[in-house]
Order: C-alpha cells, then sequence, then structure tokens
C-alpha cells in the first residue's frame, strides 16, 4: 500500500513547516513541462487585501483574504456568508470563518468560478464550498436524524493504465473517455495508492469527524462510505463487447478493481472511525454503501461467456436487488442505459440519505465529498423535487473542502489531484524533497479522543 512509512535506509522528508489540522497557507504544486521530473511545492501566505491576488504560475486561480469589506468580491463575500450561516445552523461556537478565500476558474467553463472560504472546525482549517445553506433556517436541533454521506473514486488517471497493441496508452477511467480503437493487450498499474486517494480519504475524513461534533450529540447520526467497485467494471464493457479486450484481461482488470476497493474501503472506514472517536462520537454507525453489488456476478460471468446484457436487464436487476430508490427512479427515466449506471449509483445514495422516515419526517442529509462531485448534489435535489419530496425540510446541505494541495497542470491551470496526481514525492522551492504523504498526515493528524 502506498503509505506514509520513512522509506527503507533513508531519513524521514520534511513534511512542512507546521503541523496543524489544516493550514492557512495555500500549499500549490505545479507540474513542469519535462517527464521525469518532479513536481514543485509552492507555500502562499493569506494575502493581506480584499480583491483577489493571482496564485503565481497559476490561470485562472487567485487567493484572497477574508475581509468581508463591501468591496469585496460578491462571490467571495456569499461564500462566507454560508460558511457563518451553516455555523449559526449547527449551533456551536467552534465554527468560524478562516483567514482566505481561494477563487478556482474552470477550465471548461471559464464564466464560473467556484469560491473555498477558510473556514474553522473544531480545530481544523479547511477551505470549503458550501451548497444548501443559503435559504437555511432553524438549527440542527430540529432534526430527527442525520444522514452523511461521503465517497473517494478509484485509482487515479496516472495511476491505472490500459496499453494497447501499438504500445500506446488509452483512456478508459472516465465516462466521456473515446472509445479504444487498437485491441487493449494489457494493464499497468502502480501497486501503491494514488497520493488522489490518500489524501481524500485524510481529508474528508476530518471534516466527517469535525461535522459529527458540531452535531448535537442527541442526533441520531450514520455515515455512508460510497466508493465504487462494479462502478469501475462498466468502464471497460463497450471496449470488451467490441472484441478490443480478451476474457483474460478483462477479469484481470474486474481482480485488480476489487483489490483497490478493498484497500480504499477499509483504510476510508478505519479514519472516518478513528475521527469520529476523536469526536466524541463512538455510537456513530458507518454504513457502506452498495453500489452496483448486484450486478457484480452477473457482469463476471458477462466477460466469461462473452454474452454481456442487455442494458433493460441490468436496470432490471438493481430494481429487483438494489435500493428501493431505483424503482422510483426508474419511472423518472433515470437512468437511462447502463453507462448511466455507475452514476446513477451515487445519485440513489444522496437520496435515500434525505429519505423520508415513516413518521414523514425526514433526514437532515450532508454531503462531504470532494468538488468535482458537487454536480451530484444538484442534480439529487432536482430528482427529490420531482419525487415530490418536501423542500428542503429538513435541509439537504454539501460541504466540499479544497484539497490540501491545488495541483496545476505545466500550463498553469488547476487540475484535481484524480486527474493530474504528481505522484507521492514533490520538491520545495529551494530543491528539498518532500514526501506529501507525510504532509498531508501531518495535516490532519487527530486529536486525542474527546
Amino acid at each position: 500500500m502506498r503509505a506514509h512509512e520513512v522509506p527503507a535506509g533513508g531519513e524521514a522528508p520534511p513534511v512542512g513547516r507546521r503541523s496543524l489540522a489544516g493550514t492557512d497557507e495555500l500549499l500549490v504544486i505545479k507540474q513542469t513541462e519535462h517527464p521525469g521530473e518532479p513536481a514543485v511545492l509552492h507555500r502562499y501566505d493569506t494575502p493581506a487585501g480584499p480583491h483577489p491576488r493571482p496564485v503565481p504560475g497559476s490561470e485562472g486561480m487567485w487567493q484572497t483574504a477574508a475581509t468581508g469589506t463591501p468591496d469585496q468580491e460578491k462571490a467571495v463575500r456569499r461564500a462566507f456568508e454560508r460558511v457563518r450561516t451553516l455555523g449559526e445552523y449547527f449551533g456551536e461556537g467552534e465554527f468560524g470563518t478562516g483567514a482566505d478565500a481561494l477563487i478556482v476558474q474552470s477550465r471548461r467553463d471559464r464564466a464560473h468560478k467556484a469560491v473555498f472560504a477558510g473556514a474553522e472546525l473544531c480545530g481544523s482549517r479547511h477551505r470549503l464550498h458550501i451548497k444548501g445553506a443559503r435559504k437555511l433556517t432553524g438549527s440542527a436541533d430540529d432534526a430527527v436524524r442525520a444522514e452523511l454521506v461521503s465517497g473517494v473514486c478509484l485509482f487515479s488517471h496516472q495511476n491505472l493504465r490500459f496499453i494497447d497493441e501499438h504500445g500506446r496508452g488509452t483512456e478508459l477511467l472516465r465516462a466521456d473517455a473515446a472509445p479504444s480503437a487498437a485491441r487493449l493487450r494489457s494493464i499497468v498499474t502502480e501497486g501503491e495508492l494514488s497520493l488522489y486517494e490518500y489524501e481524500t480519504v485524510l481529508r474528508q475524513s476530518r471534516v466527517i469527524g469535525d461535522v459529527a461534533a458540531l452535531l448535537p450529540s442527541s442526533l441520531a447520526l450514520t455515515v455512508t462510505v460510497d466508493v465504487p467497485r462494479v462502478q469501475y467494471y462498466l468502464y471497460l464493457l463497450d471496449a470488451f463487447q467490441s472484441g478490443l479486450v480478451a476474457a483474460e484481461l478483462a477479469q484481470r482488470y474486474f481482480r485488480l478493481v476489487d483489490s483497490r476497493y478493498t484497500r480504499v474501503l477499509d483504510l476510508f472506514r478505519r479514519h472516518i472511525r478513528r475521527a469520529l472517536d476523536a469526536a466524541g462520537r463512538p455510537d456513530v454507525p458507518v454504513r457502506t454503501a452498495p453500489g452496483l453489488d448486484p450486478l457484480a456476478e452477473c457482469l463476471w460471468d458477462a466477460v466469461t461467456t462473452g454474452d454481456i446484457p442487455r442494458d433493460d436487464d441490468l436496470l432490471a436487476m438493481m430494481i429487483v436487488g438494489g435500493d428501493p430508490m431505483w424503482k422510483e427512479l426508474r419511472e423518472l427515466d433515470v437512468p437511462r442505459d447502463r453507462h448511466c449506471l455507475g452514476y446513477t449509483s451515487y445519485l440513489v445514495e444522496l437520496l435515500r440519505a434525505a429519505g423520508l422516515s415513516d413518521d414523514g419526517k425526514g433526514a437532515l442529509s450532508i454531503n462531504v465529498d470532494s468538488f468535482g462531485e458537487a454536480l451530484l448534489f444538484d442534480q439529487a435535489r432536482q430528482l427529490r423535487q420531482r419525487l415530490g419530496a418536501p423542500e428542503d425540510d429538513p435541509p439537504s446541505l454539501g460541504i466540499y473542502a479544497a484539497e490540501t494541495v491545488q495541483t496545476l497542470r505545466p500550463d498553469g491551470h488547476a487540475a484535481s489531484l484524480y486527474l493530474t496526481d504528481p505522484g507521492r514525492y514533490a520538491v520545495d522551492e529551494d530543491g528539498t524533497r518532500v514526501d506529501l504523504f507525510r504532509l498531508i498526515d501531518a495535516l490532519y493528524a487527530q486529536p486525542p479522543p474527546a
């Protein structure tokens, strides 16, 4: 496992200047244009003024102080207002605004900018993008129960590669990836966990623990961990059905997915458990989302026999063997085909979390995830309305903490760790090697149990 042990035969690399639960510094890793060269870790202090300051070397990334002055950018003021509103909703004194905000422009839609406002939760420092707090009223004491859902994907784009018959790498781990035109011959994967997987687990576990500590101790809370497994099987089906993947290679891929799922799920559950214990909530159950488990045996059989089930048959299996929400979504024509199955499974968990209980009172649902998954939250709310559920009673909240380190491509554009994983090591601006796993460990070290 790609963990945080000191490399054999050497001393531990430096992990940073401070050992805090989060940091006020903005940590930015910029990749070089030369393959094989380590990425460079930059550290930037909070700017003093209210006007956004471009992050050096970036395209479409700014940092600004949390001044709250009238001439501060409207989107920034709103982001901090949502942090304050959420703090008031939780009703605890340990929720306040942080020192700065990070603004990131979408590379695909340059008119869209995401703002991550600094927040301090129970001694932790995060930069948060919050959804569902705009019209928030009342308090968490009004809720009957709370459901928190969090997830992490497997591998990263650099961590798992398919090689075709011409020796070229082929991208398959994206729903919008172009189909392969050549026969796939092998799979190259790292035996260690990716920085994306490790950072996401530690960052989101810490947010989960902080939120649990802020909720009323009398409020029943369940945490659901949604890690995909069978969803990853689907990425290979088109190529297999087109005769571009041999059965043996497909089976090897399934085994790699299963192994990775087990390791990532175990790591995530352990860190969530530690965070909940530290928050004084050892009673909180941690549930594992079933995802597309009802399809696992069927898809294993399919790559053995070459007989891929029809889309309608796969949907029927989920309706019979999955959450009852699948039947309700099917009546809304969601999903439309097998390519939407994985995406819909994540929506099912968000809708289940906000579902109505027997007494007609829904749950306070909280999605703690990476910002790239925020669109799921928006679509789940739209589907909830189409299903006739009471609007925001109690509320659905989305809490998305910015990644510990912001990653820049060589051209300066921001990309998630999933898309642009620099690996375990980077170098400081003075050339000192930095173990990024140990850096993240230090920033998110768990406090002793409450």
